[in-house]
């Protein structure tokens, strides 16, 4: 696994070197290392979530969803922890199915990013890879459509997650 290059931010972020890592690699796959033929260069084949988590444990005051289309739905934890293979629940690669078909409408409204480097916010942080790039937003606004839009799109994934038998047993270090 790659080095994370910025190892003085680790204390400040209060992730660790591995969860940095895991959203890294997921956030540089491209549609040619899936093997993925797009259909057009707005077709949302990665979905990057960075969800802020109420704890005063260091490492665990985030979590990313990371959503790579027909392959994966993994949890990392700041802590370095992950949750792979969800997508082999039924539900769970529907949900996911679901939310990168539907998500390419909001693209509009979302910024075109090259930086995509983890940081600490209150705030829910949405990636979208397509075939133009890296879709940024940052969902400060529950009352803004697109907002409420992205929000109930993981949340459905999540409760995907959480109805179809939780993360139990798939927990790795």
């Amino acid at each position: 696994m790659e080095k994370y290059e910025n190892t003085d931010l680790l204390k400040d972020l209060n992730v660790s070197e591995k969860y940095l890592n895991y959203r890294k690699t997921v956030l540089q796959y491209t549609n040619e290392d899936m093997g993925l033929r797009l259909d057009n260069d707005e077709q949302v084949y990665i979905a990057v979530f960075d969800m802020p988590m109420k704890s005063g444990i260091v490492g665990f005051q985030t979590q990313t969803l990371a959503l790579v289309f027909g392959l994966n739905t993994h949890l990392y934890h700041g802590s370095g922890s992950a949750v792979p293979g969800l997508e082999k629940r039924e539900s769970v690669m529907k949900a996911m199915q679901s939310l990168l078909i539907s998500s390419h409408q909001v693209l509009p409204y979302m910024q075109h990013v090259k930086e995509t480097e983890f940081y600490n916010s209150d705030n829910v942080r949405v990636y979208l890879k397509t075939g133009k790039g890296i879709f940024f937003k940052e969902l400060s606004d529950k009352e803004n459509k697109i907002d409420s839009f992205l929000l109930g799109m993981m949340n459905y994934v999540m409760k995907a997650i959480s109805d179809s038998g939780g993360i139990e047993g798939n927990i790795v270090s």
